[in-house]
């Protein structure tokens, strides 16, 4: 075993799994956009070479991760463990669940829990209404941060030279958000549907770490009645959710 630990040094150090990267790459390719994938749709979306693409693929299919049926490669069920790695082991979806059935329960909408992935919010935590919002959305969907209430809940946590920045278009909606608490999107990313987020806090430092959203089609629910009755009840189960963190 002499040598054994200048070896890992090594490894841990100057050394990463390539492959590994690069099938994790094909595998965040799919999407609402993209529920099926060519070798050459892979290749371009990752800027892998088709080579590359096609050994990714295959290894995944070998895998049970993807079919294939002689085009076109799609997710199999197998696709859900690598979600319920997370879900089933962060406390943060675990947590909100009873939250979030609380506000379905009480206002008769669709609510969630989502979290910010670079310029995207990624859902992690759902209680569908028995009347669907329009979107389908489920767990391990995204969406743009930008055009949604939840992200812009939490995009307003960035410092305000990034959010000017980066994200021009809806700077004073971020800002807004930031400054009242909340955010609201009124068909702005969907025709028919309207949102409203509030943030939810790491208790120690107060950083934005989620956002507590209610969803609904517009027919249903007016701004005002979004703001007069949604909004509370947001407020209260986002502060027991920080509460028990």
């Amino acid at each position: 075993m002499e040598g054994w630990g200048t070896v890992t040094d090594e490894l841990t150090h100057n050394e990463s799994m390539s492959g590994l990267a690069k099938g994790l790459a094909v595998v965040e390719c799919f999407d609402r956009e993209h529920p099926r994938l060519t070798v050459s749709d892979a290749a371009r979306l990752t800027d892998l070479t088709p080579a590359a693409a096609r050994r990714c693929m295959r290894t995944l299919e070998q895998l049970g991760y993807l079919s294939y049926d002689g085009k076109f490669y799609r997710p199999t069920p197998r696709f859900a463990r690598l979600a319920n790695a997370f879900t089933l082991t962060d406390p943060l979806p675990t947590l909100a669940a009873p939250l979030l059935d609380e506000l379905r329960d009480e206002l008769h909408e669709t609510a969630s829990l989502s979290v910010l992935e670079e310029d995207e919010v990624l859902f992690i935590a759902r209680s569908e209404a028995q009347h669907l919002v329009a979107t389908g959305l489920r767990v391990g969907g995204r969406l743009p941060a930008a055009e949604t209430a939840a992200g812009r809940v939490l995009l307003a946590g960035r410092a305000p030279h990034e959010i000017d920045e980066l994200y021009p278009s809806v700077a004073e909606h971020v800002r807004e958000a930031g400054a009242s608490g909340y955010a609201l999107t009124d068909q702005e990313y969907e025709l028919g549907l309207r949102a409203i987020a509030v943030p939810v806090l790491d208790g120690e430092s107060g950083r934005r770490i989620a956002a507590m959203s209610v969803s609904v089609v517009s027919a249903r629910a007016s701004v005002e009645r979004m703001i007069e009755e949604f909004l509370p009840a947001l407020r209260a189960r986002a502060a027991r959710l920080t509460k028990s963190l």
